[in-house]
């Protein structure tokens, strides 16, 4: 539920209007809530009044003491700038206009160096307006510094006066100017209208005049601080043309004389000139003679790998070619084969011991170890060959890698030499080009303008432009407004009691059967009057009510035994019983009236009768109930007093009360108990059990919420048979205001059928 939502609206599913109505229901909820909303704002108008008083009054006493000022505004049309390289030939062109553009120059309009030539050109530093040394402070102004807490904590470190007495005077002057500056800048306020290039300043000040001339200094500065701007850039352009040149000359000397010094070191030609190739030649050479050389080698490795593997394989190297072919091993096998066939041919004639025999052998072993020494010294001689060949092979790639170490030097001064040659041509070609530049910047000064003009010069204003009062009272007016409605409708959020009959079924889920209007006086002739003599008052109408109610339910049980009570005391619990019992008994001859709040018993002394002995005397056994209830006590109603006893802490208790009542419902067609409130103590859950229909008093505009919901609670814990809820000492012509639309609204509109009774 929101602040606007009116209390005891009902915003649950039941309150959903049907399809075809549902425009009017509608309808008709929002006129309920706005007429609402309206008597809550009418009941709390001295509430918004009040909040008026303390908005409007400092208000107007701020307006009365503001010094007004006065606003002039200048309009500036600017232009795209020109855009040059100093290094290009082409003619400049204009830059593209953006908003950052734009935001940039209307920068430039607020910056301290156009503020400190408008505040020099003018003379402002004598004027007390921006000076707060020549300016006397008014009343109220004094007032509020020493309120500031601020002033004070500053006093306690030695305040602002003393933070530049250990400055120089140079720079307290420059401190002094810059508050100065400061201050004319907090007034300067620039404009871009969107998707334009125009820049609107403004000056506020306490002088129409003074503004207007201001305004139009700044725009005046501006355009000439813009026309400087070119002329400077212009001037800084030529001095650094001048200055690069003679750099560059300087490079250009020191990258040629580089490259000829180069040169000379190191014999090269120049560019376009042609040498033999005497490197490449060599280089050539001796590659051709290593791979000759390589190519001995492998086959001499080959023939020496050879003779390892006869060698390992059958322990003889015969079959080498080398062998084979080799004069003095040829004749050494012939003689040993000629030895070998003697010996064949002495052996036949001869014994193996005859001396033939040993000298021919003798031979042949003499012939196989020359031979093998032969072959061995074949074998040294190809290793030696192998060695020789890896020699030369080493050799000639020596003499290559020195080739083409030098070869290679050769190359890398050649690239070092055209790189000075290239660094030299660029340092010549961009001296040539700044060279040209400079000339036609000196020979051909263009004419330089300011690329903004003012399109629209600052006129003096007729009316200030603050304070604006009437926008100020306004809106202090509105707040004031808003802040006493928005209390109005906070206390009344706040305000848990209960006020009307929809909050009542909202909050204990039974329907509310009765409004009890207030009643200042309740003696028993007061009552008596109003209910018996006084059949047309409100009360009489509300309590007749209250019966209809109960008659109409359908109860045929007799008797009918009714309890009433309530969450705390003093909620009109006994006044509602005792005048619901006088109305039964107007139409039913047999009803009783018992005053169960046996703690603190009051309605004998609104009946005006004895109350010593009654029900706690009945229950403890000491006398009968005839011998204490008082026929005919107002009118045909009988009345049961609670009595006196000095503890009745357990005097109530299921068995003995139910016992009573079973007797009492012999004699009597309707039982009233007045019982006491149900968060005080716990008979009234005992009594509830023992009736049949229960009504929960709500004391209007005072009871709280949290105390209602408990004590339905506690009564539902029981079984307790609730019937409906009473509101009870209703101010019918508070209620009245308050605008609720339940009956209890028109109680207090139409009191002319109760009659004529003042409310």
């Amino acid at each position: 539920m929101n602040l606007l939502t009116p209390r005891g609206a009902t915003t649950g599913p039941s309150a959903l209007p049907t399809a075809p109505n549902a425009d009017g229901d509608a309808q008709d909820e929002f006129r309920r809530q706005l007429r609402w909303a309206w008597r809550v704002l009418w009941r709390g108008k001295h509430l918004v009044l009040g909040c008026l008083l303390p908005v409007m009054v400092p208000t107007f006493l701020y307006l009365q003491q503001v010094t007004p000022r006065y606003m002039a505004e200048a309009r500036i049309s600017i232009e795209a700038p020109d855009v040059r390289n100093a290094l290009d030939d082409r003619p400049a062109v204009r830059a593209w206009m953006s908003e950052q553009v734009v935001q940039t120059e209307a920068d430039l309009l607020t910056s301290t160096v156009i503020a400190q030539r408008a505040i020099d050109k003018l003379k402002l530093k004598d004027d007390p307006e921006f000076n707060p040394a020549l300016r006397q402070p008014k009343p109220l102004q004094v007032f509020l510094s020493k309120l500031n807490p601020l002033n004070w904590l500053m006093s306690f470190d030695g305040g602002d006066g003393n933070a530049t007495a250990s400055l120089s005077p140079a720079a307290s002057e420059q401190v002094d100017n810059a508050a100065i500056v400061q201050a004319f800048l907090s007034k300067v306020s620039v404009k871009i209208p969107r998707r334009s290039f125009i820049i609107s300043v403004a000056y506020t000040s306490e002088s129409r005049e003074k503004s207007a001339l201001i305004a139009n200094t700044l725009a005046d500065l501006y355009v000439l601080d813009r026309l400087e701007a070119n002329f400077d850039e212009t001037r800084r352009v030529a001095d650094w043309l001048g200055e690069r040149l003679e750099k560059l000359r300087q490079d250009v000397e020191v990258a040629e004389t580089a490259a000829e010094e180069f040169r000379s070191r190191y014999g090269l030609r120049r560019r376009g000139e042609q040498s033999a190739p005497i490197k490449d030649q060599q280089l050539s050479e001796l590659s051709s003679k290593l791979v000759i050389a390589r190519s001995e080698l492998a086959q001499r490795q080959a023939r020496q790998q050879q003779v390892r593997e006869l060698l390992r394989a059958r322990g003889s190297i015969d079959a080498i070619s080398d062998v084979l072919q080799s004069p003095l091993i040829q004749r050494l096998r012939e003689q040993e084969t000629q030895r070998s066939r003697e010996m064949s041919e002495a052996l036949k004639t001869y014994g193996e011991r005859h001396p033939r025999i040993l000298g021919i052998r003798a031979d042949l072993e003499d012939l196989r170890r020359r031979i093998n020494d032969e072959v061995e010294k074949v074998a040294s001689a190809i290793s030696s060959e192998v060695e020789v060949a890896a020699t030369g092979v080493r050799e000639l790639e020596r003499q290559l890698d020195r080739a083409r170490q030098v070869s290679d030097r050769a190359g890398e001064a050649e690239v070092r030499l055209r790189e000075l040659e290239r660094q030299a041509d660029a340092t010549r070609a961009v001296y040539e080009a700044f060279l040209t530049r400079f000339k036609r910047e000196a020979e051909q000064r263009q004419v330089q303008r300011a690329n903004a003009r003012i399109i629209s010069p600052a006129e003096i204003s007729l009316s200030p432009s603050y304070p604006p009062k009437r926008s100020i009272l306004t809106a202090a007016l509105g707040a004031a407004v808003l802040i006493g409605v928005i209390l109005v409708f906070l206390l009344d959020r706040l305000d848990s009691s209960v006020r009307s009959s929809d909050e009542a079924e909202e909050l204990t889920g039974l329907p509310t059967v009765a409004m009890v209007p207030l009643n200042r006086r309740r003696l028993k002739g007061s009552v008596s009057e109003d209910i018996l003599n006084n059949p047309r008052s409100s009360l009489s109408d509300a309590v007749r009510s209250l019966r209809t109610a109960l008659d109409l339910q359908g109860h045929t049980k007799s008797p009918r035994i009714i309890l009433i009570t309530s969450s705390v005391p003093r909620e009109g619990k006994t006044y509602v019983s005792m005048c619901l019992a006088m109305m039964f008994a107007k139409a039913h001859p047999r009803v009783l009236l018992i005053d169960a709040d046996v703690h603190r018993p009051n309605m004998f002394r609104m009946l005006g009768i004895d109350g010593e002995r009654g029900l706690v005397q009945i229950l403890a056994g000491e006398v009968g109930e005839s011998d204490v209830i008082v026929p005919n006590a107002a009118g045909s109603l009988d009345f049961l007093p609670a009595g006196k006893a000095l503890n009745t802490a357990e005097i109530i208790n299921g068995a003995g009360m139910a016992a009573l009542i079973e007797r009492l419902s012999s004699r009597y067609d309707h039982i009233i108990i007045d019982s006491p409130p149900v968060l005080a103590v716990a008979d009234t859950r005992v009594l509830a059990c023992l009736a049949d229909q229960v009504i929960y008093l709500i004391k209007w505009n005072e009871t709280s919420r949290d105390a209602v919901r408990n004590g339905i609670k506690l009564l539902r814990s029981v079984g307790a048979p609730l019937f409906g809820v009473v509101l009870s000492q209703v101010n019918q012509r508070k209620h009245d205001r308050y605008g609720y639309g339940d009956y209890g609204y028109y109680y207090g509109r139409y009191h002319e059928y109760y009659g004529g009774e003042e409310r």
